[in-house]
């Protein structure tokens, strides 16, 4: 009796674990967010611009129509700092995701890289709806392709790729 009530518990045990590791991946999110920043460039010397703005896009994922997050609005207050003269930058913030049934996740964004590129990690901080017990850490890439002349620009992220 002993020893099948401790496989049992033994049992349920690992059915929990494992429950909770499949859960905690389905945060996960690849594939590429297309964006367009708007914000305000200040002069921080020469060559050092800090930008402060929103950068804003919707989300494609890898997986396809129905997967988590494909086709979720995005906005994502926050700066990012360009040391020209040393070809370093450092940018992050806040996103709030929104999906088309209109349930939202939170995160926040860190990346460190060059004037037109950085990487970084994005951690979720919450949510409503279905994402209300979201959590996880997530990294990405994101690459600026187009500084236009307004103070805009143009890019794309990967998302754990």
């Amino acid at each position: 009796m002993r020893g099948s009530r401790f496989l049992r518990n033994a049992l349920i045990g690992a059915v929990v674990l494992w429950c909770g590791t499949v859960h905690a991946q389905t945060w996960k999110a690849t594939g590429a967010f297309g964006w367009l920043g708007v914000g305000k460039a200040y002069e921080i010397g020469k060559g050092h611009q800090y930008w402060l703005g929103e950068i804003s896009g919707s989300f494609a994922n890898d997986k396809g129509q129905g997967s988590l997050f494909d086709h979720a609005g995005s906005k994502c207050p926050g700066f990012n700092d360009v040391d020209g003269i040393h070809n370093k930058s450092r940018a992050g913030g806040y996103c709030v995701l929104s999906d088309p049934d209109g349930d939202q996740a939170f995160m926040t964004y860190q990346c460190e890289g060059n004037a037109v590129s950085c990487s970084g990690t994005a951690d979720f901080a919450g949510g409503t709806g279905k994402y209300k017990d979201v959590a996880g850490h997530n990294t990405f890439v994101a690459h600026v392709l187009v500084m236009w002349p307004d103070g805009t620009m143009s890019g794309y992220s990967t998302w754990n790729r």
